[in-house]
């Protein structure tokens, strides 16, 4: 074989190789899911860190921050979460964004807000009113305001009974049980209301003629995943 032809193998190899790591950016990105894939979430976003320096431009870098909010979520740091996942809202992706939504509202709900928690459903049914998950998550987080307040009831009706009994003693004319139970009332006034609204703004969402862009049919209960 002559030099020549040695030479020319050569180079073709070399741009060869050279082609497989023309894309760092999709390189350090499977490497950051194949770490979350194996758990290992800190792993994960060192990963997307690297991949962020070489995102070809400002929506791929948004659409990133959506796996860094994951890896964050998977951690139990969900305000940290949240901003990945609300940076990935504004990556003009609506496959994205409804997504982000998602495990933005998945978030809320792990800390206990459920009503931003609703919200971030909703906008994820603004983007898709077919989302199943979305539909579901809420009726959850209803069902749970539902016996928080069922609790609470429960709860203030024996402190207002034991009260009630100290209140005969000291004065039986009292007529703060009363304004207790209007402020109650009151209270569980408005969190119906705040239900009912949710079931108005979900039956319209049903009948409204949203446009879907249509994406990979991937979902997760718990939490989506972009890549």
């Amino acid at each position: 074989m002559s030099r020549t032809t040695v030479f020319r193998i050569s180079v073709t190899l070399a741009a060869l190789l050279s082609i497989a790591w023309l894309d760092p950016f999709k390189d350090a990105v499977s490497s950051g899911n194949d770490e979350y894939d194996m758990k290992k979430y800190n792993n994960a976003k060192r990963y997307y860190e690297k991949a962020e320096k070489y995102a070809p431009g400002d929506s791929d870098r948004k659409k990133l921050s959506f796996n860094t909010g994951d890896a964050d979520y998977m951690l139990e740091s969900f305000d940290n979460a949240l901003t990945g996942f609300q940076e990935a809202v504004q990556s003009g992706d609506r496959e994205v964004q409804k997504k982000a939504f998602f495990n933005a509202g998945n978030a809320y709900l792990k800390m206990g807000k459920y009503r931003e928690a609703i919200n971030s459903y909703i906008n994820a049914l603004k983007i898709d009113p077919g989302y199943e998950p979305a539909k579901k998550n809420i009726e959850y987080v209803l069902k749970k305001m539902s016996e928080q307040d069922k609790d609470k009831k429960d709860k203030d009706g024996n402190n207002k009974d034991n009260k009630k009994d100290q209140d005969k003693k000291k004065d039986p004319g009292s007529n703060k049980d009363q304004k207790r139970g209007q402020s109650r009332d009151s209270r569980r006034g408005q969190n119906q209301m705040s239900r009912e609204q949710v079931q108005n703004i979900l039956r319209a969402l049903q009948k409204s003629q949203v446009r879907r862009e249509q994406g990979p049919s991937d979902e997760r209960r718990h939490l989506e995943k972009n890549w």
